[in-house]
């Protein structure tokens, strides 16, 4: 089966809504500094499969890249330094005060990255236990960490985390964006007889969903 996309690696590789795409390329280019004036967080939320777990773990790269290195387009920006980070998926088992406190003494120490800060990144945070989400607030008050967060229910995150946190809504972007994005990579593959309305249709399909709208477009290149 044909891939449309590699494994992205920038901002460009993702297909967002406007004001999505210039909330984070503000973080980038330090127009909206992160951390700074008591926001250390940033969340990614939506739905299923729309790019909130891939492009967490690209953000601590982009960030550390942007705060150490001078950069043109924060568009192509990509992970230059080898960032260090830390990942927790929320679940069951993992959910609890336990995580918090073990975050807590990780980030206590020194940084090895160039900037000396500490990238979290806590993957589907509203299965946080209630507890654990008031021990996350509570040290959310670090100036030397940056928390990343994806969410499924924005709904179900304290309030006083959302406060701290530079919100990036993952949801649909307009079916237009997503189809010059996918006319702009079927250019670079040579691949140019496949039709706008076709494009279209398959967006459409997906309702929003990156794996679903990638999947189908594989294979309607296939059938071509």
């Amino acid at each position: 089966m044909t891939t449309i996309y590699p494994q992205p690696i920038s901002p460009n590789d993702f297909a967002l809504k406007v004001d999505t795409r210039l909330r984070l390329h503000n973080v980038l280019e330090g127009i909206t500094p992160v951390p700074a004036n008591g926001v250390c967080g940033i969340i990614l939320y939506g739905l299923y499969g729309s790019g909130k777990t891939a492009m967490s773990k690209l953000l601590p790269g982009w960030i550390e890249t942007a705060k150490t290195t001078q950069v043109g387009d924060v568009g192509l920006i990509t992970d230059e330094h080898g960032v260090n980070y830390s990942y927790h998926f929320c679940h069951i088992g993992n959910n609890s005060t336990t995580l918090l406190t073990k975050i807590e003494s990780s980030c206590s120490f020194v940084s090895f990255n160039k900037s000396n800060l500490h990238y979290v990144i806590l993957d589907e945070v509203d299965n946080l236990t209630p507890a654990a989400l008031s021990s996350l607030k509570a040290i959310m008050n670090f100036t030397h960490v940056v928390f990343i967060m994806t969410s499924n229910h924005l709904n179900k995150i304290d309030d006083g985390v959302i406060n701290r946190s530079i919100l990036l809504d993952m949801n649909a972007a307009p079916t237009s964006i997503w189809v010059s994005k996918i006319q702009t990579d079927l250019a670079s593959l040579g691949i140019s007889n496949i039709t706008s309305a076709a494009i279209e249709g398959v967006v459409n399909a997906g309702k929003g969903s990156c794996r679903t709208i990638l999947t189908d477009m594989a294979a309607v290149i296939a059938r071509k």
